[in-house]
């Protein structure tokens, strides 16, 4: 049956299709006879890939909404519902309709396309009645998102707003999950620079600029910006200002057209707050730019417009890319430049993951990247975590609304999709696995600690980077043993197998290793003079095509760049995509297909975050001290001081804060410093620092004056120092990858000792009064606690849990996610005294790679906290990205 067949037998009992009105991007229109009431009505049928994804459930909900706006100008919603569910027979999914009045008239696009021009009173009463319109709904918390002439039927000569079903419901029922697949709301001409930008969240200011583009046609004949490709409109959309009408149309009052200016400001707060202030201007009433008569002086974007709208005049492909609209329909025609921009949901019960579940970092901040891409473009493998907080591997089409889950994938992270996308590879735990994406049994292929990189090097070999980026695993998937062996640090990469090199992302900035003879290369800038500059500043870099790079910016946003693979140098980085999703500690969730198409999580970039005190379930309380991208910190024992590692571009920072005055000084810059400690006295500090291959243990006192003491030297592969507990003046507690280690300072001279005390440890902590050792087990993340420093018995205070911490001789802190828990023991034996309970929960907690609680001495913790945002539900897909990239990158280069 076909599907015009289909939707007249599913509604026959209600309405009698008699012909089809005209197909729409998202919609179908019938003209039909409600048979109850015996009146014309229009039926909308939303188009069935875009129904399938957005789900009838959540769409007939939302809707709801759209029922309940009773305006004179606001054409009303009759009926909705679905139709032809045959799913359990195996027929097609069922409709999504919904059902208006039939208007006798016509479209204000069509009384423009016959007459080009109104009248400007008859212009005017038309914009104040939708304007009247706007307000209403506007008052009633809903954003139409998409106000055009097509939209705006003429009703005996009263103006009627339509399609507030289609746009709230598709906007808002698949909440930020918007998921038309090929399109978004809105079209160039009349679309806010905000909203041409793709921000998520759409103010009513936005629905004033698309009147006013609506209102500037009415008087003039055409929209404020016209051009003959999408990418031309949406660049004047975002960096020109629109002529003077009265230079075109000498009648246009100064009032009118001050109104119609002040309606089309470049930024929001510029604009009208509501509708009704712009109807009351095009009325007579008085604007700022009447005022002033700043309609005569050159629109300059701020620096903040600048940055946020990516203003540069080369981007014109990257701001296609950025926005995500295809070019509507004017004068009866239709064309498109540009990939479409779409998103694809997530189910609710299998949303998208940004919680690594290895057993090492079982923590919020995934350390690898969540979606993985086929070469094709057609599907992505991602991270889904599933109602009971489960991790599992999801397959999900970017074609079609096909989505499944690949059983037996448990505390998966970092998917990637063989060359053939036929298996993928995935780190659970400490096993390197793979999955054929048909389905089928997982199978382990290698062991690897603390797995943070994960990349095919040909149809059958992998590799695998772990223990912090020191040590890298080539893995044949037909068998045999790997081969394994210690490399310069690399903590995230990616395989540039035009190189055979692995692109790493160190601390800020970009570099290139050659994994076979260990040697490193920086990626550096070329300058204006064509002699190297510093080195390239951001994180998640990629080569493409043997001479483009793109990564993430310091800012966040996805760059691309030219870039020479004999010098290693880049040139003219272009902005092309803000709004990538990036954890705590530098990873953003994006992917670029061999076909060129780019999927990604939309969100925030929280790896700068703000310091918080916490004591059980009180409110966590700020700082006093800006946010940074904190990587360790350690707070004095008297609460005045706070030593806090800072990531800076290639080098850390090792600052000190005065938490009186919220103002630090810079103490010491080095590639990485490790966990800072004060000392019980306060005076000092002990930290690690390394450069190259080689480790320093060092104890300084801040702003004294006197040198740093190099305590002790030693090899940094398999070593990395975190301190972790200082009891005494003579000893510490440290950390390596073995095991625990104890440090006992020499008092006679600047020196240490170092034992290792506890194998198969993580996270150690020792007790105030240094009696007992709380510690992370590397054979399944169980929380255990012992004596020290003679270990004795070893006691479980928990089956699953991370970083540890003695809070007190006799109490246990560790942390499940965003949750902390506490267990009381006793403080010579380690003995524990029942079950733990939960002490805080903090769902903005965010990671910084491990040992993210240090003490307070009073009870509480220290830990960062990241800005509100929940899992996206979908991801966005922009097919032929990487044409565009390269197209802005070489136009850039012009």
């Amino acid at each position: 049956m076909s599907a015009p067949d289909r939707l007249i037998t599913a509604l026959a009992d209600r309405y009698t299709i008699e012909r089809e009105l005209g197909a729409g991007g998202m919609a179908t229109v019938y003209l039909a006879r409600d048979l109850k009431h015996d009146r014309d009505v229009a039926i909308k049928v939303l188009r069935p890939e875009l129904a399938a994804v957005i789900g009838a459930d959540r769409f007939l909900t939302e809707i709801k909404t759209t029922a309940n706006l009773q305006h004179p100008h606001i054409l009303p919603l009759f009926d909705s519902g679905t139709a032809g569910d045959d799913e359990g027979r195996g027929m097609p999914r069922p409709y999504l309709f919904y059902v208006m009045p039939f208007i006798e008239g016509e479209t204000l696009r069509d009384r423009l396309d016959r007459e080009k021009q109104l009248p400007i009173g008859e212009a005017v009463r038309i914009a104040s009645e939708v304007a009247s319109a706007l307000d209403y709904a506007h008052r009633r918390g809903v954003i139409h998102r998409d106000i055009k002439p097509e939209n705006i039927l003429l009703h005996e000569g009263q103006a009627l707003v339509a399609d507030f079903g289609i746009a709230l419901a598709a906007s808002r029922a698949g909440g930020s999950r918007m998921t038309e697949t090929g399109m978004s709301l809105g079209t160039p001409h009349y679309m806010s620079p905000e909203q041409a930008m793709g921000e998520r969240e759409i103010s009513a200011r936005s629905d004033v600029y698309a009147l006013g583009c609506v209102t500037y046609e009415m008087l003039i004949g055409d929209p404020p910006f016209t051009g003959s490709t999408a990418q031309a409109i949406v660049a004047k959309v975002l960096t020109e200002k629109p002529s003077g009408l009265s230079r075109t149309r000498s009648t246009i009052s100064e009032a009118v057209e001050d109104a119609v200016l002040t309606a089309l400001e470049k930024l929001p707060a510029d604009r009208f707050a509501t509708a009704a202030e712009f109807a009351a201007a095009l009325a007579g009433g008085t604007t700022a730019r009447a005022t002033t008569r700043s309609a005569a002086r050159p629109v300059a974007p701020s620096p903040g417009q600048r940055r946020g709208y990516v203003v540069a005049g080369v981007t014109l492909a990257a701001l296609c890319l950025a926005g995500g609209w295809l070019l509507g329909r004017r004068g009866g025609t239709t064309a498109s430049a540009g990939p479409a921009v779409y998103d694809v949901a997530t189910p609710d019960s299998a949303r998208v993951s940004f919680i690594n579940t290895s057993s090492s970092y079982a923590t919020y901040g995934a350390v690898g990247r969540t979606v993985s891409i086929a070469p094709t473009g057609d599907f992505a493998v991602y991270v889904a975590l599933q109602p009971d907080s489960v991790a599992l591997l999801w397959y999900r089409s970017l074609l079609t609304d096909d989505t499944r889950p690949f059983p037996g994938t448990t505390g998966a992270s970092v998917p990637r999709v063989s060359p053939d996308g036929t298996q993928v590879a995935y780190f659970a735990g400490n096993q390197v696995m793979v999955v054929s994406v048909a389905g089928g049994e997982p199978r382990p292929l290698a062991t690897l600690l603390d797995g943070r990189m994960l990349d095919w090097i040909s149809a059958d070999q992998l590799l695998a980077l772990g223990s912090d980026g020191d040590r890298a695993l080539w893995i044949k998937l037909g068998g045999g043993e790997p081969r394994e062996r210690s490399i310069v640090r690399c903590p995230l990469g990616t395989w540039a197998p035009s190189m055979k090199e692995l692109l790493c992302g160190f601390n800020g900035a970009a570099r290139m290793i050659d994994l076979e003879t260990d040697s490193t290369y920086e990626v550096r800038t070329l300058q204006g003079d064509g002699t190297p500059g510093g080195p390239l500043a951001g994180s998640e870099f990629r080569i493409i095509d043997e001479r483009y790079l793109v990564f993430i910016s310091p800012d966040g946003v996805l760059t691309g760049a030219n870039f020479d693979p004999e010098t290693r140098l880049v040139q003219r980085a272009v902005p092309l995509v803000p709004g990538i999703r990036r954890e705590s500690i530098g990873e953003a969730h994006f992917d670029v297909s061999e076909n060129g198409t780019l999927v990604y999580a939309p969100g925030l970039d929280v790896t700068k975050g703000r310091l918080v005190r916490r004591i059980s379930n009180a409110a966590p309380v700020p700082l006093p001290i800006e946010g940074a991208h904190f990587q360790r910190y350690d707070l004095s024992r008297d609460g005045r001081w706070l030593a806090a590692v800072v990531q800076g571009n290639s080098l850390n920072e090792l600052r000190i804060y005065d938490l009186r005055t919220g103002q630090h000084t810079v103490w010491q810059r080095a590639e990485i410093i490790r966990h800072p400690m004060w000392s019980p006295d306060g005076q000092s500090i002990l930290y690690a620092a390394r450069a190259g291959d080689q480790w320093s243990l060092l104890r300084g006192t801040p702003g004294a004056g006197t040198p740093t003491d190099t305590l002790a030297r030693y090899a940094a592969t398999g070593v990395t120092f975190d301190a972790l507990g200082y009891p005494n003046d003579s000893t510490a507690i440290a950390q390596e990858w073995l095991g625990a280690l104890v440090v006992r300072f020499d008092p006679r001279r600047a020196s240490a000792t170092m034992d290792t005390v506890l194998r198969g440890a993580r996270f150690p902590s020792v007790s105030a009064t240094g009696q007992l050792v709380a510690y992370q087990s590397m054979d399944g993340s169980r929380i255990m606690v012992t004596t020290f420093p003679a270990a004795g018995r070893r006691w479980q205070i928990a089956s699953q849990g991370v970083e540890p911490l003695m809070l007190s001789p006799r109490t246990v802190l560790f942390r499940q996610g965003a949750s902390w828990y506490t267990a009381t023991v006793n403080p010579t034996t380690g003995e524990p005294s029942g079950a733990p309970v939960q002490w805080a929960n903090d769902p903005r907690f965010s990671d910084t790679s491990g040992w993210s609680n240090v003490p307070t001495h009073d009870g509480g913790i220290i830990y960062v906290q990241g800005p509100e945002q929940a899992s996206p539900g979908y991801f966005r897909v922009i097919p032929n990205w990487v044409r565009e990239m390269k197209r802005a990158v070489d136009q850039a280069a012009k």
